[in-house]
């Protein structure tokens, strides 16, 4: 979720930011790993990645849209929200 804040306030349309969340998760499920931990996601099916992301798309939409909302209620600034958004959009 803190990259859809930081692409929303980016200015990275919603529906972008959820579609990459999307292809993320699809890439990742499935995939073995050589990690001493456990990644659960390595061992999804098809159907739970449909399921996780039924559950989760609609909120990683809403926080990429509401990005403003949610930093007025973190209470972060318009210089700290521009600084992060020149970090992601200047060359």
């Amino acid at each position: 979720m803190i990259c859809a804040l930081l692409l929303g306030n980016a200015g990275v349309d919603p529906a972008f930011v959820a579609a990459d969340y999307a292809a993320s998760v699809r890439a990742m499920a499935g995939v073995a790993n050589h990690s001493p931990t456990i990644d659960q996601q390595a061992e999804w099916t098809t159907n739970t990645v449909d399921s996780w992301l039924g559950d989760k798309l609609p909120m990683v939409r809403e926080v990429a849209g509401g990005t403003r909302e949610i930093l007025d209620v973190l209470r972060v600034g318009p210089a700290t929200r521009e600084s992060l958004r020149s970090l992601l959009v200047d060359p």
